[in-house]
């Protein structure tokens, strides 16, 4: 079995960036097209709804951890996928497109799940498409901003106006 591209490598590789480079964690909802189309459009970025499900079920600070952790899971397995096309990584690009289709969906953010879908399925044919880059740029941006959105909101509304800007 051929090795994946390890988080660590990609996490190393996102340290490398120049400042000047955009940041999978810039919260910029702007266009990675430009002639400014939004990809995957009518398409949410979020299901705020699932979200709160997710509260009522589970309790709000579980909530607050699993959007988190989640928020975390973007970065490294975003970065790592980003990483895996650029190099080509067929293998590399099928597991993180995976990894991510499935939290993607479980969490609510179906843009993320449709695009890292579409890249796992072209993976699984032998296809690294580097040609998606830029739309899995902004479309991660899109998700990671407003995950931190929803999840400030969220300790907003649980813990006081004060602790989430802390």
């Amino acid at each position: 079995m051929p090795h994946l591209i390890p988080l660590s490598a990609a996490k190393t590789a996102r340290a490398d960036k120049s400042p000047a480079d955009k940041s999978l964690t810039d919260k910029s909802y702007g266009s990675g097209d430009e002639r400014g189309l939004e990809p995957l459009p009518g398409i949410p970025v979020v299901e705020e709804e699932r979200l709160r499900r997710y509260a009522l079920s589970l309790g709000d600070g579980a909530l607050a951890d699993i959007l988190t952790l989640y928020a975390e899971c973007l970065v490294d397995a975003g970065g790592a996928l980003e990483l895996a096309l650029q190099r080509g990584a067929v293998d590399g690009v099928r597991h993180y497109a995976y990894l991510l289709t499935g939290t993607a969906a479980e969490m609510g953010t179906p843009r993320l799940a449709h695009i890292s879908r579409f890249l796992a399925r072209r993976a699984g044919q032998g296809v690294a498409e580097a040609g998606a880059l830029a739309s899995l740029r902004q479309v991660l941006a899109q998700t990671q901003a407003a995950v931190g959105d929803v999840l400030e909101h969220h300790l907003q509304v649980v813990r006081g106006p004060h602790v989430a800007r802390a």
